[in-house]
């Protein structure tokens, strides 16, 4: 049986990647497409959105500017696509790197994964700064932000059902004030500067464990 990831890629009858299946390897226009938002993320992330143009993505990548248009319509599609792409790693990077965190430190230690992974995000950086003030509610309403907000939702639950978090929490509401205090606090930290952040990253840990910690026994009541 043939393994699906390694599996040849289906070509048209010019020899180019065409439709393939799933794990197997990208497009020529998936590639030119991911290849395009690296680069507007760098230099939308350097230089901001008015500073930046199509055509010097489009030198940047060994294509005319025509051709990034065939895949971004227009300077605002571009931009808003690499904003979008660079926060969604940021995320699933943080939600990669917490997986085996306790319920009760788990906002804490995303908070510790976004500052420390920020520099390597330079557009959310830029965003969060408030350098981009009209992306700023682009950000906040990613879906990849909704699914982190999610997960921290079903990990409470699960820490419930073992007793590790208090009953009476609504999961939901507690993840989407963990969403509202880790997006406030990264802004924060980026805009005043790392010198408080640990500071405040040891008072979000205290505050979290203490509102997710079970009751103590009613015999050491």
């Amino acid at each position: 049986m043939t393994d699906v990831a390694t599996a040849p890629a289906e070509k048209d009858g010019h020899g180019e990647v065409t439709g393939t299946t799933a794990g197997s390897a990208e497009t020529k226009g998936e590639r030119t497409r991911r290849r395009l938002l690296e680069i507007a993320i760098e230099r939308f992330g350097e230089r901001g959105y008015r500073a930046t143009s199509v055509s010097e993505v489009a030198r940047a990548a060994g294509l005319t500017q025509a051709a990034v248009y065939a895949y971004f319509p227009s300077k605002e599609a571009l931009f808003d696509a690499a904003v979008d792409a660079d926060a969604a790693s940021a995320i699933e990077e943080t939600m990669t790197k917490t997986l085996d965190t306790p319920a009760n430190a788990l906002v804490p230690m995303m908070l510790f994964v976004l500052v420390g992974n920020i520099d390597h995000h330079p557009l959310v950086r830029r965003v969060l700064a408030g350098e981009e003030t009209d992306a700023l509610q682009r950000l906040i309403d990613l879906p990849a932000l909704a699914d982190l907000t999610a997960s921290i939702a079903d990990r409470v639950r699960a820490a419930q059902a073992t007793g590790d978090v208090r009953h009476d929490l609504d999961p939901e509401l507690f993840s989407n004030g963990a969403e509202a205090i880790l997006v406030s606090l990264l802004m924060s930290i980026v805009q005043v500067g790392s010198s408080t952040a640990t500071r405040r990253q040891i008072g979000v840990v205290s505050i979290f464990d203490t509102v997710l910690r079970p009751p103590p026994p009613a015999e050491n009541l």
